[in-house]
């Protein structure tokens, strides 16, 4: 019997009524619709599920898998959610083989295997881990821009962004070496003008630990030397001091700049170390891992688990969940910026 025979026909990707509801035009999208509308892939549900199908609905059906898309787990089916839309008894998840995405949220304990954003932890029993998608619309810098250090950009949200890096004094002492700040809560996909990325967050360990490295990878991928906080997921990737430079404060970024406007070679060769380091991150490195992932379930876990294995299962996730919470509200109080 061959391996596509053996598969389970059915890999469904499931999300909630509501943002079924939000991605009624899913129908007619296309793989190249995640780069075409890269804006609409922010939550994550929409990145790791809604862009999960529509890049591997391809690749699955030249294996054999039918890729499906809506709020229903058809039964026996393998089943791809987001731990948002996993933490109820009874929306039917228990009919499926679930592969579950973790993302920054507590234990997921329902699901068959679960996809975690990092490798920084030991793996718990069916943990896997798989690599962000790189940001959907990735614009890389422009060559023809040299070792020039001109713009220094932060891509992501600014909720958590330590009281230093908004700080106009910061401003001027970046604007006294001839850089300009840019903080982009919108196009996190363009960077073309990009000189350096900088990403730092003043946030409680528990939630650092599940972070990915993507302000990294983005930055390899793109072409743009990094200046980075000292984040668990960073330091997994870090191999040498070619691959970003450590920052935990204002002075570390003046210093880090004022060092790499002095030394072009060094930062030309930043650039070409990331386009080396960058090739497990392509889209096509990630799609052969969820491959490995979906394959694996198919193979591996011939049935649905009963209701009452998945009800206790939730049961224990949500217990989790709560502990979860409390560690983490009191350390967002301890790090508010």
């Amino acid at each position: 019997m061959t391996h596509a025979m053996r598969a389970p026909r059915t890999v469904a990707f499931v999300v909630d009524p509501k943002d079924v509801a939000r991605w009624r035009d899913i129908g007619a999208l296309v793989a190249a619709d995640v780069d075409l509308q890269q804006s609409r892939f922010r939550s994550g549900v929409d990145v790791w599920v809604v862009q999960s199908w529509l890049l591997l609905r391809e690749p699955l059906a030249a294996r054999g898998y039918a890729a499906v898309f809506g709020s229903h787990y058809p039964r026996n089916a393998i089943g791809i959610a987001h731990w948002d839309d996993l933490n109820a008894y009874f929306n039917g998840a228990h009919r499926a083989r679930l592969i579950g995405v973790r993302a920054d949220r507590s234990p997921l304990l329902s699901c068959e295997r679960v996809i975690v954003q990092n490798d920084c932890q030991p793996p718990a029993a069916g943990e896997c881990y798989v690599p962000h998608w790189p940001q959907p619309g990735l614009i890389a810098r422009d060559a023809a821009r040299g070792a020039r250090i001109e713009t220094l950009a932060y891509h992501g949200r600014l909720a958590r962004l330590p009281r230093w890096l908004r700080d106009s004094a910061f401003r001027r002492r970046l604007a006294d070496l001839g850089v300009t700040l840019r903080l982009s809560e919108s196009a996190w996909n363009d960077y073309r003008d990009v000189d350096l990325a900088i990403a730092a967050r003043a946030e409680g360990a528990s939630m650092l630990e599940l972070k990915p490295a993507t302000k990294l990878t983005n930055a390899w991928l793109a072409g743009v030397p990094a200046l980075l906080g000292d984040e668990p997921a960073f330091r997994a990737l870090r191999q040498s001091d070619r691959d970003y430079a450590v920052i935990t404060a204002a002075d570390d970024v003046i210093d880090a700049i004022a060092r790499l406007k002095g030394d072009p070679a060094t930062y030309s060769a930043m650039i070409a170390n990331g386009h080396a380091r960058s090739r497990p991150y392509t889209r096509e490195a990630v799609t052969r891992r969820w491959l490995e992932v979906i394959d694996d379930v198919a193979t591996t876990c011939p049935h649905a688990p009963s209701l009452l294995h998945f009800v206790r299962s939730v049961s224990a996730q949500r217990r989790e969940a709560r502990r979860f919470r409390a560690r983490h509200t009191h350390e967002q109080a301890r790090t508010a910026p």
